[in-house]
């Protein structure tokens, strides 16, 4: 084989500041990898193959049926080694599913469980907050648009009974507009405290507060730490030699501390631009310097969008936001192709009376009633036939000026024209009884467009500063949610990206980490699309059947208001490959039994991986708790170190690879 020389002019690295180092290192990391695949060929999608997945919703037992989505929480729950899942199902009764040790799942929620359902869910976050070796669970709830009081739950597990204890915890957030909770030791005495994230009101009330336990159990507010931000989560990361408290919102971070220390710290990017439109954020180790970097999808907010669904072409799907509420504020679009309509509209704001059909107006329509997943929705239903002169054409202009949605069938170009004025929002269904949909178009194209896509963002820390480091993705996705992990556990941290627009998905994504936090994104990978309908979903991370590779649940739906804020489930197993793995599980002592705040390090092959026992949690989820490390064609690792937060070390060496190994802090711990 021929070989070939690499020359490259090199700057001097130590005159170069931090953000041109980073790039600099990550340039040189990509010509190196060039220029190895040329000599060796060995190229990237020799990689990539490594990872597929497979949907194993069915065979695994977890239900397809549409529902509200939202997001999940893994947990061993009944403490026999195996993950089992809770699913908030956002609006309408959760879901428990009991891994049976055989790849399936049974849904048992109702043996442990007799809460409230319909409630407004968001995310939940499990932890053994009293030490006592079960994990009990916590699950915010939103206010109706921030407008009611509404008691909330806190569940501790009692003998494997949900119960809830809010009232007596100190934890009925009764007016907070919750969203996602983080379990954390605050002031580090060994019991853990929970900061109960909420997105502002229009009121005051209901501020995030960071909620301290208690010797007996229940919890009080840290005043200097409440306050009133659009966020929707906050979480650990290790950085600067020290763990932090990263708050969520916008700009983001929005604020940031030194765990334990309630005095803000500064927050400032490089280059100096503020970070806005962050969906979900991913916090992990991307660029191998053992320091967590902080990786953010961003969308940019909702406007409106149509689904003419290929895969149901008699069925056309409208949510419009922020129509003007004056009288000249209209939106126009037109179907094509049936003769007989079903027009359902959805939403509090609009009466039978104000739909208007033909030249006269005058069809009348009526509120149905459906049961949909065991909820009571109330629906304006209207049976139109262009066989019916009396539906032909719409009123005429100069009638055309309050508000209201004016419908007629022109027969001389055999389509529907629907005109809606002058209300904030519309949401309809338009159901065609005889024959298939072939067009839909609209007279203000440029109306239906939302979460327009912009490129995700990393952001790593270096000397008290943030810095935007370059992905090697230079692409704009329409994506809510990210999971990070070792997929194919060569020992580097790669993405999985769910993503929607408007009312349908997107292609899910699949980012691979080539070295020093560069990714790409892996063409056509094996499993990772999920259907159209149904967007909003969140992505968690759990290797449900313990064969040492990451799995994927993937649950759409929960971004919209009701009838389209429904959504699938999707059970993405890992099909593997050839690599060797470990986890570790903490248990500990002085420390917090989850050992929520934890730092670990691992070293094989004289590669060294760190991890952070953050808890989990992201935007409405809560991850697989066991840390998780690719040991590529290692078979053992030669070290882990384990910081507990008590202060504690503990070393450990030769660990073997492809096994769960359980640390605790102290072997002769008192805790039952």
């Amino acid at each position: 084989m021929k070989t070939m020389e690499l020359k490259v002019w090199m700057k001097p690295v130590d005159r170069m500041g931090y953000s041109q180092q980073n790039k600099f290192h990550k340039l040189m990391s990509k010509i190196i990898i060039s220029y190895a695949a040329a000599l060796i060929i060995v190229t990237a999608q020799t990689a990539h193959a490594d990872i597929a997945f497979e949907d194993r919703t069915l065979t695994a037992g977890l239900t397809t049926s549409l529902y509200g989505g939202y997001g999940s929480s893994w947990v061993d729950f009944d403490g026999d080694g195996l993950l089992d899942v809770w699913i908030s199902n956002h609006m309408y009764r959760p879901s428990l599913y009991i891994n049976n040790g055989d790849g399936t799942f049974s849904e048992r929620l109702s043996e442990f469980w007799q809460g409230k359902p319909f409630l407004d869910a968001h995310g939940g976050a499990w932890a053994d907050f009293d030490n006592d070796g079960d994990p009990d669970l916590i699950e915010l709830y939103g206010t109706i648009g921030g407008t009611a009081k509404i008691n909330k739950p806190f569940y501790v597990n009692q003998a494997s009974i949900l119960t809830n204890e809010a009232d007596a915890r100190g934890l009925n957030d009764s007016f907070g507009r919750g969203r996602t909770p983080l379990w954390l030791d605050w002031n580090n005495d060994g019991l853990l405290d929970v900061y109960m994230i909420n997105y502002l009101r229009p009121d005051t009330l209901g501020p995030s507060r960071l909620m301290l336990q208690q010797n007996n159990g229940s919890f009080v507010p840290i005043s200097s730490m409440t306050m009133g931000t659009k966020s929707f989560s906050a979480q650990l990361a290790y950085f600067d030699s020290a763990t932090h408290l990263v708050f969520g919102g916008g700009p983001y971070p929005n604020k940031l501390y030194r765990l334990g220390e309630d005095i803000p710290l500064p927050v400032a990017w490089e280059p100096n631009s503020k970070i806005l439109n962050v969906k979900d954020v991913a916090v992990a180790d991307f660029d191998g310097d053992l320091s967590d970097d902080l990786l953010a999808v961003r969308a940019k907010s909702e406007v409106n969008s149509w689904l003419h669904d290929p895969d149901n072409r008699r069925q056309v799907l409208v949510d419009v936001h922020k129509l003007s509420q004056a009288t000249t504020g209209a939106v126009n679009f037109r179907l094509t192709g049936t003769s007989r309509l079903v027009i359902q509209v959805y939403g509090s704001t609009w009466t039978p009376d104000m739909i208007r059909v033909g030249t006269l107006g005058d069809k009348p329509a009526e509120y149905v009633f459906n049961f949909i997943n065991e909820r009571r929705w109330k629906i304006i239903e209207l049976s139109l036939d262009a066989a019916d002169p009396a539906v032909w054409n719409i009123m005429s202009e100069n009638l055309r000026v309050t508000s209201g949605i004016y419908v007629g069938w022109n027969p001389d170009l055999a389509q529907w024209r629907i005109e809606v004025r002058g209300k904030t929002n519309f949401r309809a269904k338009f159901l065609s009884t005889d024959t298939e949909f072939t067009s839909v178009t609209t007279d203000g194209g440029a109306l239906w467009t939302k979460n327009i896509g912009l490129e995700p963002i990393l952001l790593t820390r270096h000397n008290g500063k943030f810095f935007v480091t370059d992905l090697g993705v230079n692409e704009a996705f329409e994506c809510t949610s990210v999971a990070a992990g070792d997929f194919d556990n060569d020992m580097d941290i790669d993405l999985y990206l769910s993503c929607g627009v408007g009312l349908q998905n997107k292609p899910n994504l699949l980012l691979e980490n080539i070295g020093g936090g560069a990714f790409v994104r892996v063409a056509n990978a094996p499993g990772v699309s999920t259907k159209r309908l149904g967007t909003g979903g969140r992505v968690s991370v759990a290797d449900y059947d313990n064969d040492g590779y990451l799995d994927l649940l993937v649950t759409d739906g929960g971004e919209h208001e009701f009838p389209f804020h429904f959504g699938r489930r999707y059970l993405l197993h890992n099909k593997g490959g050839g690599n060797h793995w470990l986890k570790i599980v903490l248990e500990g002592c002085q420390s917090n039994r989850d050992g929520i705040g934890a730092r670990v390090v691992v070293q094989a092959g004289g590669q060294k991986q760190a991890r952070l026992q953050g808890g989990g949690t992201r935007n409405g989820i809560q991850d697989d708790r066991r840390l998780h490390f690719g040991l590529a064609q290692n078979t053992f690792a030669e070290s882990v170190v384990i910081e507990w937060p008590s202060g504690a070390r503990t070393n450990l060496t030769n660990l073997p690879a492809d096994q769960i190994h359980i640390v605790q802090e102290n072997s002769n711990c008192p805790r039952s």
